[in-house]
């Protein structure tokens, strides 16, 4: 009971329904990559002035984000906490944050196949500190301007509260 074995991989090729529905996105792709990236740009601008903030980078030569989500990394040495203080603090606040990207040792289907999700982990001390301490992610997808406003708002609220042992 409560034991399940190695998931089965499905078909997910879509429909010819879904096709149309997806070229009708593909249309709108760049403007919503405009937005998203007008959005980054704001919340870069008000985060690079925060102490304890790490935005991430923009366009460089080699790089063109299309900002599926926001990166935001906090430096518990100065904010005197890590990033699971800010991310419950953000929820308190009712700002949505999002762990993405965990490493693949922490999914279930690898413990389902037998390997030790904490030897693993003691492997990879970098992936760990990254994780668990530093990083979250923003949704950019269509907030209005008083939306990204106010989430920007409440990050650095919470930041502050954070340095302030609060």
């Amino acid at each position: 009971p409560g034991k399940r074995g190695p998931f089965a991989a499905g078909n997910y090729s879509s429909t010819e329904i879904q096709a149309v529905c997806l070229l009708s996105q593909i249309a709108r792709l760049e403007s919503i990559i405009a937005k998203r990236r007008e959005r980054a740009e704001y919340l870069t601008a008000r985060f690079s002035e925060v102490e304890g903030l790490i935005t991430p980078p923009g366009n460089t030569d080699e790089i063109t984000p299309t900002w599926h989500l926001y990166l935001l990394q906090v430096d518990p040495a100065i904010t005197g906490s890590d990033v699971q203080t800010f991310k419950a603090k953000l929820t308190e606040k009712g700002v949505t944050n999002i762990p993405h990207f965990g490493p693949m040792y922490k999914f279930d289907v690898c413990r389902q196949l037998g390997y030790d999700a904490d030897e693993i982990a003691a492997t990879c001390p970098v992936t760990e500190e990254v994780f668990n301490h530093r990083f979250t992610h923003l949704p950019l997808y269509p907030l209005t301007d008083e939306q990204v406003e106010m989430m920007a708002d409440r990050v650095i609220e919470a930041v502050e509260e954070m340095k302030r042992g609060a």
